[in-house]
């Protein structure tokens, strides 16, 4: 079978598409770099929240503790198509999560086929209780390129006192046959990660995890720096295992976020990133187009803001430890864990295990 005009059509496209966001990326760096707040150039990672519905009451997480007090919806998946028909030339991966399970939003495979359609990289994040044997089925055939698959412990009492309304061999058993079912229908996507969240409570379980987890099937073992959601709830805060003054830079920076990654919670609401889960410092909307609000007046006043630090009286900007967890480069903007530990130590992991890279829910 020859290959076919359309093939080459879809080859070319994506070519050019690497090149443009290759060419960008010192563009980028220089408009961070230099404190540009007018004219950014179009985000390289697009987080969108398809919805903010969870079935879990996790102890860490906003969501699950009932913190989010904003209107509870799916993505309409028409709003959907606009955002990634405007943004999937200019950004190489999108999340289609932020503050829910996408696994329950009814047209989420869908979602990820018509990424896949534009040539836009998709993620999933998702606590497996839902991947029954026909979610996963779909999953694999819907051209997803990663999934990253929350395990919070090792033993049933462990996770489900942070999992809270899952079950533990139940949402196991999931995993195992997700993992299963990829290796023998030969899928070679999505590339699947095994989180667990480093915290108080799976501390000492985490080597034990790494270990248990290393298995034909599992791409990365991904263990998740603690996320304190810029510290807004003291609970939360006391569920961390580390001390975030130990590996915080002495002189503060501007967060990358508001340059590098566009947060869009599912009624098209812009946020400066997920901690901002509540909306407190409202960026527009981009249902008139997402260039317009990442480069509109509020988002111009909250990147100065960052630059000229006058954040005393920005939430959750004011209390956040997160902006530390990455800083970018000319030619990289890749997340790590933190960028005054990776400077120090000239790497992105910590021990045995593999650190996350970007902000996974």
């Amino acid at each position: 079978m020859g290959i076919t005009p359309n093939r080459v059509g879809h080859v070319i496209e994506w070519r050019t598409k690497r090149w443009r966001q290759r060419l960008l990326q010192p563009v980028k760096y220089m408009a961070y770099k230099t404190g540009q707040t007018r004219w950014v150039p179009p985000p390289d990672r697009m987080y969108i929240e398809s919805t903010n519905i969870c079935n879990l009451k996790c102890v860490m997480c906003p969501t699950g503790r009932g913190e989010i007090t904003r209107p509870k919806g799916f993505m309409d998946f028409d709003l959907f198509k606009r955002i990634v028909d405007e943004m999937s030339p200019w950004v190489k991966t999108t999340t289609l999560h932020i503050w829910g399970e996408p696994l329950l939003h009814k047209r989420i495979f869908d979602m990820i086929a018509y990424c896949n359609e534009k040539g836009l990289r998709s993620e999933i994040s998702t606590n497996a209780t839902l991947l029954d044997e026909e979610r996963a089925k779909r999953l694999l055939e819907s051209g997803l390129s990663v999934i990253y698959l929350s395990l919070d412990g090792m033993r049933p009492e462990t996770y489900q006192a942070i999992r809270v309304q899952a079950d533990y061999e139940r949402t196991n058993e999931n995993i195992r046959r997700f993992i299963q079912m990829k290796r023998e229908g030969g899928y070679k996507a999505p590339f699947v990660n095994l989180q667990i969240i480093q915290m108080k409570q799976t501390q000492d379980e985490i080597e034990e995890f790494v270990r248990a987890w290393s298995i034909p099937g599992v791409d990365r073992i991904n263990v998740k720096p603690f996320d304190s959601w810029a510290g807004q709830i003291e609970e939360v805060n006391e569920l961390r295992s580390d001390d975030p003054s130990e590996f915080m830079p002495e002189q503060r920076y501007p967060c990358p976020n508001l340059w590098y990654h566009v947060h869009i919670y599912w009624d098209g609401s812009l946020a400066m990133c997920d901690r901002d889960y509540n909306s407190l410092f409202p960026l527009g909307n981009v249902k008139d187009g997402v260039m317009k609000a990442w480069n509109g007046p509020r988002m111009q006043e909250l990147r100065r803001l960052h630059v000229t630090n006058q954040l005393q009286d920005v939430a959750p900007c004011n209390k956040c430890s997160e902006w530390a967890w990455w800083r970018p480069t000319p030619f990289s903007s890749h997340g790590n864990y933190n960028a005054a530990l990776v400077e120090e130590k000239g790497g992105n992991t910590i021990g045995p295990q593999v650190v996350s890279v970007e902000d996974e829910g």
